[in-house]
């Protein structure tokens, strides 16, 4: 019964890292996975790329949609890593990606809710639990702010 309690850490976090991104567009830091960054809008061609530790706290294979800019990283207790970040599409084209490109890169919802400017789910696949929330920005017209916590299980 050890995953309730890393989902709940996980989620907790998520929901703590969350609510400090959703103002957020500027220049904190980011990485930008798509190789045309002249076609993102302003607000994300100013971000700087955060690099997303490969030591097992997040999975490697984790399926960020196109235009995605890492804005930051922050351990989990325990010993998982939330990532923050924004993606240079409208929240109506990452939802679909969300519950799409996921399941076919292995990561499974278990459970979420989508109302029409947010959306949330917890997740499993590829060894780890978490969960992941998207929200329209309201400060970078065009945009979808991107949280995911991950925990290894």
């Amino acid at each position: 019964m050890r995953r309730a309690p890393v989902t709940r850490v996980v989620g907790g976090l998520l929901g703590v890292v969350l609510a400090g991104a959703l103002g957020a567009c500027g220049d904190d830091g980011g990485q930008d996975t798509d190789a045309d960054s002249t076609a993102l809008p302003s607000c994300l061609a100013s971000l700087t790329p955060v690099t997303i530790p490969t030591d097992g706290t997040f999975p490697t294979d984790w399926a960020f949609p196109p235009g995605t800019v890492v804005t930051g990283t922050q351990e989990v207790p325990g010993g998982g890593l939330a990532i923050t970040a924004q993606v240079g599409a409208d929240f109506e084209k990452v939802l679909p990606f969300m519950q799409s490109e996921l399941e076919k890169a292995g990561f499974v919802a278990t459970k979420g809710e989508a109302e029409h400017d947010d959306a949330e789910a917890t997740w499993t696949g590829g060894g780890f639990s978490g969960t992941w929330a998207i929200k329209a920005s309201e400060d970078c017209a065009g945009t979808t702010l991107l949280q995911v916590a991950a925990a290894p299980q």
